[in-house]
């Protein structure tokens, strides 16, 4: 059952630094949960997680980076810093850091992040949200055409189109 020596796990979130605060001695504190793991309620820690085999509950850590990996079967609302998801999640994340969906990710749930990374090929249903607190940017395009004149601002505000005179033939 040793992790340590499997070779199909995907890379660490030690691998690229993810701002996580390192433990007393200077290492970071990673915990792994093998995929012939089950584990059902209220799921704490500290440091990095690394997910392998079945949850279901809820997720949460100040300042922690959470794997899922490739085998990794997730039902919970997951509240984390950074979050890489590699295997299935159903359920909310909220992610102060960075939501990356890589490989052969699945996530049915609405993600809420200001940072996200998604690999072509994951499939994502749901919504993605920015974080409270964080100016959202301005969604109006009324003003996008602004060498077009008077008559195309009406245009794109609802109004009838200005009658434009009619030529006719010289004979």
């Amino acid at each position: 059952m040793s992790t340590f020596t499997d070779t199909k796990r995907p890379p660490l979130p030690s691998d690229v630094n993810r701002g996580v605060t390192p433990a007393a001695n200077g290492t970071r504190s990673t915990t792994v949960l093998t995929a012939d793991c089950e584990f059902k309620g209220a799921l704490a820690f500290s440091g990095e997680l690394q997910l392998h085999g079945r949850l279901e509950g809820t997720i949460e850590s100040e300042g922690g980076a959470l794997t899922v990996g490739e085998e990794a079967m997730i039902k919970a609302e997951i509240r984390v810093n950074d979050v890489l998801i590699y295997g299935k999640v159903q359920g909310n994340v909220y992610a102060t850091g960075r939501v990356e969906l890589r490989g052969k990710a699945e996530v049915y749930g609405d993600l809420h992040t200001n940072r996200l990374a998604m690999d072509d090929g994951v499939v994502f249903v749901g919504r993605s949200n920015t974080l409270n607190g964080k100016s959202q940017p301005s969604s109006d395009f009324s003003k996008m055409f602004t060498r077009l004149g008077a008559s195309a601002n009406k245009n794109a505000n609802g109004a009838a189109p200005a009658a434009t005179p009619q030529t006719s033939p010289v004979k």
